[in-house]
């Protein structure tokens, strides 16, 4: 029995496809061109009225969920902060050297009601940062009497990206360069029970922060100020 040319036809797309795929597939990691990762190194322990509060006690992780930030994360940073008043910030940042569909930033709302929080508000907001606005998330989440708010954005290469078909798209453009991007995310949350009092406080230390970090670093913890030669780097 003859086979049908359309199956054929078919076929012969199918494989195509697959055969582009392949080769458009991104193989060199942006990090590996770029000056590496010390989160620990480029992230100040001390600046303005901020400070590092060193001694604080160590939250016990869950082994299965140790297994699986080491598995998506190259590193991660995470410190309390005191302002001169008193008032205390914790920090949070994830850093992943290769943002491929299998390993991926894991968002706050996700991770929080995971945690066994409930999460009461989410909602984008511009955040001034460097002098220039991104767009950050903000989130409120309780767990019994403990009241969170938290703040954090997340950076794919050079680039903010806010929902996942932003973040797929940056990645995309990347690979079309034959690159697959890094990427970060910087969380900031405090035990407060005044919210907007807290994202004010949270808004006022990322400012900060971010302007402490070395001026060849920024772009890679905020996505503002990136040098263009890293913006439009071409494949060999």
């Amino acid at each position: 029995m003859p086979f049908p040319f359309k199956n054929l036809l078919l076929m012969v797309l199918m494989m195509a496809s697959a055969a582009l795929a392949a080769a458009i597939r991104p193989t060199a990691s942006l990090a590996d061109e770029r000056p590496p990762i010390d989160l620990a190194a480029m992230v100040p322990g001390q600046f303005g009225p901020w400070r590092e509060q060193l001694n604080v006690a160590v939250q016990i992780v869950d082994p299965e969920q140790q297994a699986t930030i080491d598995a998506i994360y190259t590193q991660t940073l995470a410190r309390t902060y005191v302002h001169a008043n008193g008032y205390r910030v914790m920090l949070s940042i994830a850093y992943g050297k290769n943002q491929s569909d299998n390993l991926q930033l894991h968002k706050p709302e996700v991770c929080y009601p995971a945690q066994g929080f409930k999460l009461e508000k989410l909602e984008r907001v511009p955040l001034n940062l460097l002098d220039r606005p991104i767009t950050a998330t903000r989130m409120e989440t309780y767990l019994g009497q403990r009241h969170e708010p938290v703040t954090y954005w997340t950076v794919v290469g050079d680039h903010i990206t806010t929902t996942g078909i932003d973040k797929k798209l940056t990645e995309m453009r990347y690979g079309l360069r034959g690159r697959v991007p890094d990427g970060m995310l910087v969380r900031v949350s405090s035990i407060d029970r005044d919210t907007p009092n807290a994202h004010r406080i949270q808004a006022e230390f990322s400012a900060a922060l971010v302007a402490a970090i070395a001026p060849e670093h920024r772009a890679r913890f905020s996505g503002v100020g990136a040098a263009p030669a890293l913006l439009h780097t071409t494949a060999p």
